[in-house]
């Protein structure tokens, strides 16, 4: 027992150095969706960034939905369930499912809008498929090769998106730029380096249905959270227009950043996490996990430290005068960060357990305090209205989270 600090803060140090290229990643990620509302708002408008905004907030519930949560599943098999070919065949699935339901909704939806969802939508098919092979990576731990293929899709696609928009000042025509780039890196990096690692044997049995049974109950949690983070934006939409939309996605999008950067090393400890859990190494595991939330909290509060100091002036700086009045939002905001930052590492932390009920019960509470708050709160008076439903929920969200790691620790400590 006394030797488990010890061999905690090793694997914290061999943890830091294979992640550096995930953190570069993450960063690259931040920046490359940070600069597509920047360049957005300064040559367009709050509208344009409106409708950029709604097409995310439509296709991100899907393609999260479709992924099945397939990517945490495989990083985190430790004790070899399925093959790869049974991830392999779910996932092809999947992104049909996820083109499919796009151009359903692009179809519904109609005009500019509609093109923009669909070029959204391929986007994020061709992520989909990149995200397999990041399972992959993560699982071996190459977390290089997964660091470089994000950081050169996000820098070759934000210089496509930002020439043709400078060019030609097309939405559409940017989105498909990023597309093109996003399709060349998974063939010409993710696919050959992951066909490296596992191949496509076709030999054995497959255990799709068996698969899908055991990734379903993730995949719906990580469904409901999605669609639970934009749920304000439709009630924005529909009760203060695209304009007010455009804002608070550019508000939120400020501290996306800190958000990817704990999401990015909390994925990357999580198969670390999952062979903690699976050798009974409980010390290893909780130190992990509370160090990472110190790094979460940090974040959090530098974050509220800008946003105390900078204001309407940072925001004119990022964006445009158009944002500069939404200083008040832009400090809830900020508070939010807090909750929004632990929860996601409280998250990974379940994951790596398998703790994939606990997940959806959870998310099921969050998504019905994040509607009722929005349903009462959002009436069109001001962005702040939206910032305390995102409080609200992922306060709620924390707080269950924290709860369900507690009852298992207890659980297992009485049946030991």
């Amino acid at each position: 027992m006394a030797r488990a600090p010890v061999r905690a803060g090793l694997a914290i140090n061999g943890l830091a150095s294979g992640t550096c290229w995930t953190l570069a990643a993450s960063i690259a990620s931040a920046l490359s969706q940070w600069m597509l509302l920047m360049v957005t708002a300064k040559l367009g408008s709050p509208e344009l960034v409106g409708k950029l905004a709604l097409s995310f907030a439509i296709v991100a519930p899907m393609q999260v939905l479709t992924d099945l949560a397939l990517r945490p599943a495989l990083a985190t098999d430790a004790r070899g369930e399925f093959q790869f070919r049974d991830y392999f065949d779910l996932r092809a699935i999947s992104i049909v499912l996820l083109v499919s339901a796009v151009s359903l909704a692009a179809l519904l939806t109609g005009g500019d809008s509609g093109r923009i969802i669909v070029a959204v939508g391929l986007q994020k098919a061709s992520e989909s498929a990149s995200d397999l092979w990041f399972g992959v990576f993560q699982r071996e731990e190459r977390l290089t090769w997964m660091g470089q293929s994000v950081v050169l899709r996000s820098a070759c696609a934000s210089v496509a998106f930002v020439a043709v928009m400078l060019v030609y000042g097309d939405l559409l025509l940017a989105c498909l730029a990023g597309l093109a780039v996003r399709v060349g890196v998974l063939f010409c990096h993710d696919l050959p380096r992951g066909l490296e690692l596992v191949g496509l044997s076709r030999i054995g049995r497959s255990q799709v249905g068996q698969l899908l049974k055991t990734s379903f109950p993730l995949a719906g949690g990580l469904f409901l959270m999605s669609f639970t983070v934009n749920i304000p934006r439709y009630f924005l939409e529909k009760r203060m227009g695209v304009a007010a939309l455009g804002v608070f996605a550019a508000l939120v999008y400020v501290f996306q950043a800190g958000a990817m950067l704990v999401d990015a090393i909390s994925q990357t400890a999580c198969a670390r996490l999952a062979r903690y859990h699976v050798r009974g190494e409980t010390d290893a595991f909780r130190q992990l996990v509370w160090k990472l939330t110190a790094l979460a909290i940090g974040l959090s509060g530098l974050g509220v430290v800008v946003t105390v100091v900078g204001g309407s002036p940072l925001l004119r700086l990022i964006y445009s005068a158009a944002f500069a009045d939404a200083a008040e939002p832009f400090l809830w905001l900020s508070v939010c960060a807090l909750p929004w930052y632990c929860s996601s590492v409280f998250g990974y932390a379940l994951v790596a357990r398998r703790e994939t009920m606990s997940l959806f019960y959870c998310q099921v509470a969050s998504f019905g305090a994040t509607l009722a708050g929005s349903y009462w709160f959002i009436d069109g008076g001001n962005l702040s209205d939206a910032c305390r439903v995102v409080f609200l929920s992922y306060m709620v969200l924390l707080t269950l989270y924290m709860f369900s790691l507690w009852r298992v620790h207890w659980k297992e400590k009485i049946y030991k």
